[in-house]
């Protein structure tokens, strides 16, 4: 029986009691947890040990579930995180290869372009000059008077045009 009350307590029962007591004893000569329980929620804690054993038992076996959601918290933002970070590397190399693509079509078809503008400037500049360069000598066979086929007789002359201003 409890020896307060005339009731005999096992040996060691009252040693497991003496080792409780001294451990209440160093945890409340603590700074830190001497604030704690100088609070009202300490105070209440203090006054009600069922209560306070209960949210110490609830801390205790929430730490493991707690810890898990936040360890799969960091590994699935991590991953996310690399993820994202591939996604736009691959992205990003996929846009330039594709924007590369697009460039070289475009200086192809530039080239291309500048080719027959080219060409074309090539073929209307020699027209141009093959028919000015007819014509302006057209132009100085009338004016000398003699046709260059024709010694300068207009008799002879196949050119109709001369052989009527020669006639005039």
């Amino acid at each position: 029986m409890w020896k307060s009350e005339g009731i005999s307590l096992p040996k060691d029962m009252h040693e497991l009691q003496s080792q409780l007591k001294a451990i209440m004893y160093t945890m409340n000569s603590k700074s830190k947890l001497a604030d704690i329980m100088s609070t009202p929620v300490g105070q209440y804690l203090d006054g009600h040990p069922f209560f306070a054993l209960a949210l110490l038992v609830f801390g205790a076996m929430a730490t493991v579930p707690v810890g898990l959601f936040l360890t799969f918290a960091i590994v699935t933002f991590v991953t996310a995180s690399v993820g994202f970070v591939f996604l736009q590397g691959f992205l990003l190399s996929l846009s330039g290869i594709a924007l590369l693509c697009v460039l070289c079509g475009l200086a192809i078809i530039a080239f291309a372009v500048s080719v027959i503008l080219r060409a074309f400037y090539i073929t209307s500049s020699n027209v141009l000059d093959y028919y000015y360069s007819r014509r302006s000598a057209h132009m100085k066979q009338d004016t000398i008077g003699s046709c260059p086929g024709c010694e300068s007789d207009a008799s002879s002359c196949p050119n109709p045009s001369f052989q009527k201003q020669k006639g005039q």
